[in-house]
């Protein structure tokens, strides 16, 4: 079977940046973030973009700690899913949280990385971290769009927090509920495949009853890998004459660590920016590869509110123009 491409549909995790957000200051819908709408979910669906990686932020979804979810977020939520379902699509759902969660302390905000100790207790702790999630597959595991949960987007500087027992955590008390849907879970240092096997050890670290844990990792081509490609193409090339390759590259690491141990891997995240064409091609020979590992992927990023952000994919004027990046991304019809 061929694996499934997609798109991260980009929106619900905006806005975390601003000065003050916090679960009690998390902006206002439809000015600070928003949701994929039916046109951009067509639109890739259309182009065969079936798989879409959906970010969003857990201070919004749930305001306090092990308590109900917000009413209003967890519809649009169930919104996306329904609009994905009618086109065929599937969705993994994306907490985009980075390993840490902002609280209002002392007149201000902070973002309190998971089980990190503010004098004697843990303002976060994974007892949170599980209970969002078996609240979230209790409310969606039967639904027909869901591909997985991913359940932290790049974890890094975690500090004395042990994110692999946190993660397993959290597998734990969805397998409670969900015994069938896969579980993606992201490596540490911000999830780079060339760094993979150093940032989180030889060895994978989940057990899973169902056997259905995938493995994420995220890879950009630019010189230190952020994905902000600060540094001009003829520049690269010139300190790099193998920049072409680097891509397929810097997926080997984390390939191989998939290998060694039996278990499936994802790219959640990559992308090269729209308008330097000389970067498509390896774009190109980066998706040959991972189709010849047999893993799933999801370029970054697609949305309505990106603007002229280098590497958005969303199409312009009115859905009527492409991304040049799309015959990139676009291949035969895969399965549905």
């Amino acid at each position: 079977m061929v694996p499934l491409r997609g798109i991260n549909l980009a929106g619900a995790e905006f806005g975390h940046e601003k000065p003050g957000f916090s679960c009690a200051t998390p902006g206002v819908y439809g000015k600070d973030w928003t949701y994929p709408g039916e046109s951009t979910v067509a639109y890739f669906a259309r182009h065969g973009l079936r798989l879409f990686r959906l970010p969003f932020r857990w201070e919004r979804l749930q305001p306090a700690l092990g308590c109900d979810f917000d009413p209003a977020e967890q519809r649009r939520l169930a919104r996306f899913l329904d609009l994905a379902r009618s086109y065929e699509c599937r969705v993994i759902l994306d907490l985009h949280n980075y390993g840490r969660y902002a609280l209002p302390t002392s007149g201000t905000t902070r973002e309190f990385i998971v089980d990190e100790l503010s004098g004697d207790r843990a303002p976060v702790t994974s007892a949170d971290f599980a209970d969002l999630w078996q609240r979230l597959a209790t409310v969606f595991k039967d639904h027909r769009a869901l591909h997985g949960y991913g359940l932290m987007n790049e974890p890094h500087d975690m500090g004395a927090s042990d994110w692999k027992a946190m993660s397993q955590t959290a597998v734990d008390a969805i397998r409670a509920v969900d015994l069938g849907t896969a579980i993606y879970v992201s490596g540490l240092e911000w999830s780079k495949s060339y760094r993979w096997s150093e940032a989180n050890g030889p060895s994978a670290w989940i057990r899973d009853p169902s056997g259905n844990v995938v493995y994420e990792a995220h890879c950009y081509f630019d010189e230190d890998g952020s994905g902000r490609y600060q540094v001009s193409f003829q520049d690269e090339l010139r300190r790099d004459p193998r920049l072409l390759d680097r891509g397929v590259a810097r997926l080997e690491d984390f390939a191989q660590w998939c290998a060694r141990n039996g278990v499936r891997g994802f790219l959640g995240e990559y992308g090269v920016p729209r308008d330097e064409p000389r970067w498509h091609e390896a774009l190109t020979r980066f998706l040959a590869r991972i189709d010849e590992l047999g893993m799933e992927s999801a370029c970054w990023a697609a949305g309505e509110w990106w603007g002229d952000y280098p590497l958005s994919v969303q199409p312009g004027h009115a859905f009527v123009s492409d991304s040049p990046l799309l015959p990139r991304l676009k291949r035969r019809p895969q399965p549905r």
